[in-house]
Order: structure tokens, then C-alpha cells, then sequence
């Protein structure tokens, strides 16, 4: 007989009796198997990912959408005033340049010109002579409509 002690520990019981619990190593092992309610998901299973962060991500770009389509349509209607304002101003000095044509055209008439020299005192000049260079002769009269 020896009188070494053995060392080696004696396989963990599964079935009732001993101690009762199952080594920390055994609890490890069990932790990892497949199928458990702690165990990781098995290769090409179908893990659950944590929603809150996807959820907010979600709301953040609906967010962001709805504050830039509200931007983009402030600045179109405004955009749409300056046009609108634009086209009335357009509108008004083409009414006014109109005028100013109208007033240009009836100005310049002979009528008109010969009316205001008239009323100016002027009086309308008598039929022009003409002299011929080569006879010496004066064509025309001082008195005749020629």
C-alpha cells in the first residue's frame, strides 16, 4: 500500500444525490449548448438584435425628412412671393412704358407741331424759290403756290 493520496476529482453526479449542484464548469458547458434559454444562437440561427437603437435610427431620418421638406417648401414658397411680386412690378412698367410710347407718338405728330407753332405766334412759310444756276432765272414767286 501507498500512502499517496489521489488527487483527481470524481466525475460531477447528474443523477440526485452527493452534493446536489453540478461543478462551474459543467454550469459553463451547459450555458453554451444550443437550445438553451442562455445560450448563444447556434451558427446561421436566427439571433435577436436590440430594437431601440434601429427604432430610433427610424424616427431620427423620419425626423430629418419631414424638417427638411418643410424647409424646402418654405423656401419654394417664398421663392414663389419674389416671383409673384417680380411679374406685378414686370407688368406695371410695361403699362408705363406703353404709356410713355403713346405719349412719344402723339408728340412727334405734325398736326400736333404745327397746332403749337401756330399758337406760338409762327406763321407758315410761303412756297420757296428756286435759282437755276445755269439761266440765272428764279423759279417760282413770292406770291404763288408753285
Amino acid at each position: 500500500m501507498s500512502t499517496r493520496t489521489d488527487t483527481r476529482r470524481a466525475p460531477a453526479r447528474r443523477a440526485g444525490g452527493g452534493g446536489g449542484t453540478a461543478p462551474a464548469s459543467a454550469k459553463r458547458a451547459a450555458a453554451r449548448e444550443p437550445g438553451t434559454a442562455r445560450g448563444r444562437a447556434a451558427p446561421g440561427g436566427h439571433g435577436r438584435a436590440p430594437r431601440i437603437p434601429f427604432v430610433l435610427l427610424v424616427l431620427c431620418l423620419l425626423g430629418g425628412a419631414l424638417v427638411g421638406l418643410l424647409v424646402l417648401r418654405s423656401v419654394i414658397a417664398q421663392e414663389a412671393f419674389v416671383i409673384t411680386s417680380l411679374q406685378a412690378e414686370n407688368r406695371e412698367l410695361s403699362q408705363e412704358e406703353q404709356q410713355r410710347r403713346n405719349n412719344v407718338a402723339h408728340l412727334e405728330a405734325s398736326e400736333r407741331i404745327s397746332e403749337e407753332a401756330e399758337s406760338m405766334g409762327m406763321e407758315q412759310g410761303e412756297a420757296p424759290l428756286f435759282l437755276d444756276p445755269e439761266n440765272g432765272e428764279i423759279a417760282g414767286s413770292a406770291g404763288s403756290g408753285e
